[in-house]
């Protein structure tokens, strides 16, 4: 078993999991990425700016009130740290990409691989899968 203090890119992502998605403090993602950050998953095509990440992170909270997302497995080499997590929430805010809040419960996983650079996220990989969470928010029957 590993025993060692979390790198300090670990702690970064730490705090941006409690602060910002579970918390809802969307100013927190400023901290932590670069203005120019890249994210790939959260649009086919992947999206640069900082603002791109808060704004998706908006949405989340908006749509899941409730959202909390919990780190299960953290794998770190060198400049990336990976992250297997479990989003839990429920469809009772706004509506969600154009799925009505049904006040449904979800519980999906999903992982993320983030690229640091000089202690802050210069670019990420996000995948889940988009199906299931709209099989269980009732959008697919």
């Amino acid at each position: 078993m590993n025993t060692s203090a979390p790198s300090p890119n670990r702690r970064v992502l730490e705090h941006y999991y409690e602060e910002c998605l579970n918390k809802g403090n969307l100013d927190a993602v400023y901290a932590k990425a670069v203005p120019d950050h890249i994210s790939h998953g959260t649009v086919a095509e992947g999206f640069e700016g900082v603002e791109h990440l808060r704004e998706w992170v908006r949405i989340q909270r908006a749509s899941f009130p409730d959202l909390h997302v919990v780190v299960e497995d953290w794998i770190e080499e060198g400049d990336k740290v990976v992250q297997r997590f479990t989003a839990r929430g429920s469809h009772t805010g706004a509506d969600y990409h154009g799925i009505p809040a049904s006040g449904r419960s979800f519980e999906i996983w999903g992982i993320v691989i983030d690229w640091f650079e000089n202690g802050k996220i210069v670019e990420s990989w996000f995948s889940m899968d988009g199906m299931e969470l709209a099989r269980q928010l009732g959008a697919l029957g």
